[in-house]
């Protein structure tokens, strides 16, 4: 008598929906159209007055596409004022390992600075937050963070990689990069954000720079 045939044994399938779904990749056209609108609207309306569902709209995204890249404002409002830095000076402008000549990397480093802080959003921005200022410190430190203080650290290490090679003779570069951005600034950014004058066309801005690099650097190269 026979014995039937055993059929080859198949390996068991694992339940699909027992896996783990991977989430779509994130749109980065759409993560830029979020951020653009977003620092439009904190700009116009402020940022209480700047809702989710706004920017959405804005963005020409839903409220699930913006929560998928952003889960609280606080976050989009942080990754807003990072992104308008590194359009204006990108993090390649502070690397260490640049063939340029320190004094055209400050150049390039300041003009950008220059061109940032005088853009009209960014004023619009920095009125809002003194404004904002005497109820709640919130938005300041947000902003700080992620703007000023993010260009700084950057910028010390860029100094700190000029000492080591023999370029400079900075004692705290912290401070001496806090410096360096005040002398950019000077009176002029006041003055634009207190409505006492236009800002600055950019021939002003490219003498401004220039003369805050060689102020810099006569204070800071080494002696001897």
């Amino acid at each position: 008598m026979k014995t039937a045939a055993k059929r080859p044994r198949q390996t068991e399938r694992a339940n699909p929906a027992a896996e783990p779904r991977r989430g779509r990749p994130k749109d980065p056209e759409k993560r830029t159209a979020i951020l653009r609108a977003a620092t439009r609207l904190f700009a116009s309306r402020g940022y209480a007055g700047s809702s989710m569902e706004a920017i959405a709209q804005a963005a020409g995204v839903s409220k699930l596409t913006l929560y998928s890249h952003f889960t609280a404002k606080d976050a989009l409002f942080s990754e807003a004022v990072v992104q308008a830095c590194e359009e204006h000076a990108p993090p390649a402008y502070f690397d260490p390992a640049s063939a340029l000549p320190l004094r055209e990397r400050l150049r390039r480093i300041g003009l950008g600075f220059i061109d940032l802080v005088m853009e009209p959003e960014v004023i619009s921005v920095y009125r809002m937050m003194a404004a904002q200022a005497r109820s709640s410190d919130k938005l300041g430190r947000l902003f700080f963070t992620a703007g000023p203080q993010r260009t700084i650290d950057q910028f010390a290490r860029l100094l700190d990689a000029a000492v080591a090679a023999g370029e400079l003779d900075v004692e705290d570069s912290q401070a001496a990069a806090g410096h360096f951005f005040c002398l950019l600034k000077g009176v002029c950014h006041l003055q634009v954000l207190m409505a006492c004058r236009p800002a600055p066309k950019h021939a002003e801005r490219v003498a401004q720079v220039e003369n805050a690099v060689t102020v810099f650097l006569r204070a800071y190269s080494p002696r001897g």
